[in-house]
């Protein structure tokens, strides 16, 4: 739900608030890297972060990469130069997860259409994502080997951890309320006043053992509460609010916290907006989603106007690209051990290597979009005309 409201606002302009998908990201984020450090610590003195460091690296080197390098060389192709030049000086510095840091100081307008935009502003928020992934189970493995030097059990350690997660969200919130006040724009790019959301989603995970014992009926409540409270944040919010990211952002991080809190332990019933194979399915998409949404909309919008061709080949070439992504790239690699990785080398080599049949069936679908794309940019009416306010790049 969250990166349809992202895609949405970014290529309509609504809902107004559609941009809080990320803030939703966050708060996930958060939550699912700490539970999958504190499931680790289970089994061992202290946490194998250089276990879970791999699986990250795999999980989104591979494909930002890739991402990058097709948006730089698209921009080379369609952007004028000097605007397609700063696209690489972008890719560089999202490649080393320092793009929010990067935008920041150029002042950077997190709102601007994509006529203007950098096609690579987006990788803000995964830097943000990649800063807190890399210090955050440093922390963690501190409390570990405290926990493991005072002989406390499993749950005392946990708690440990949850202390520094309140006193992060206390901390960061306090820092996000005075920038928002302050410098707005400064504030929505700032690891420091972001991080108290990663924070929240955090704090979920060390809680994780008492909310699986919320019971059956309170679930669903909520789980309603939390979509409502989200679906309330895309029309309350909007590009002049001021107080964003904080207090605001509060909006969107109670109600991506309650849907997570609700889902602790066991789905809860009566929840077909979320309990679905579309919605499932969409989430399994959603980082594939994210990568290539802007870098579409932004360069398409250097070749096309806004006519229903336009939308229909933004549509189209988004999730192709998102499905090509994740089923080539993002997927076989999220759970692929250095041995597994050797072993596919060498089955392809070899001509051996297996692919599941529904992972054809999205590859094809994929390319099947990608071509539909394709043929929507050839049908539009305004084909031997460059858009309003671009400079069309003459061949050297």
């Amino acid at each position: 739900m969250a990166i349809v409201a992202v895609v949405a606002h970014s290529l309509w302009g609504q809902p107004v608030g559609g941009f809080v998908g990320i803030d939703i990201f966050l708060v996930l984020s958060g939550y699912l890297v700490t539970a999958a450090l504190l499931r680790g610590g289970k089994h061992s003195k202290t946490m194998a972060v250089g276990h879970f460091l791999w699986g990250r690296t795999l999980r989104i080197v591979p494909a930002a990469t890739v991402v990058l390098l097709l948006t730089y060389i698209a921009a080379l192709l369609v952007l004028p130069q000097t605007r397609a030049e700063q696209v690489g000086i972008d890719a560089v510095l999202a490649a080393v997860f320092a793009a929010n840091w990067h935008f920041a100081f150029l002042g950077a307008d997190q709102f601007a259409g994509p006529i203007s935009a950098s096609p690579l502003l987006h990788f803000w928020a995964l830097s943000v994502g990649e800063q807190f992934w890399l210090a955050w189970p440093l922390v963690i493995l501190a409390a570990a080997m405290i926990a493991a030097a005072l002989a406390w059990s499993q749950a005392r350690k946990t708690a440990l951890v949850a202390g520094a997660a309140g006193i992060l969200v206390v901390a960061s919130l306090a820092w996000s309320l005075s920038s928002s006040a302050n410098a707005p724009d400064w504030a929505y790019f700032n690891t420091f006043a972001r991080v108290w959301e990663l924070g929240v989603g955090a704090l979920l995970a060390t809680a994780a053992g008492f909310l699986a014992r919320t019971p059956a009926l309170v679930k669903p409540l909520l789980s309603w509460a939390g979509v409502a409270i989200i679906v309330a944040s895309l029309f309350v919010i909007n590009e002049t609010t001021v107080g964003y990211p904080a207090p605001w952002a509060l909006l969107p991080v109670v109600g991506a916290a309650l849907v997570i809190a609700a889902g602790i332990g066991g789905e809860p019933a009566f929840q077909p907006l979320l309990r679905n194979r579309v919605s499932t399915y969409l989430g399994d998409l959603a980082f594939a989603l994210f990568l290539v949404y802007w870098p579409v909309i932004v360069l398409l919008a250097a070749l096309m106007h806004g006519s229903v061709y336009h939308y229909a080949s933004v549509l189209c070439l988004t999730f192709g690209l998102a499905l090509l992504l994740h089923h080539a790239i993002e997927k076989p690699l999220r759970h692929a051990s250095r041995e597994k990785i050797r072993d596919g080398m060498r089955a392809m080599e070899h001509g051996l290597l297996h692919i599941e049949r529904a992972t054809k069936v999205a590859l094809v679908a994929g390319l099947v979009l990608v071509t539909l794309a394709l043929v929507s940019y050839a049908m539009r009416p305004d084909a031997l005309e460059p858009a309003a306010g671009i400079t069309i790049v003459q061949a050297r």
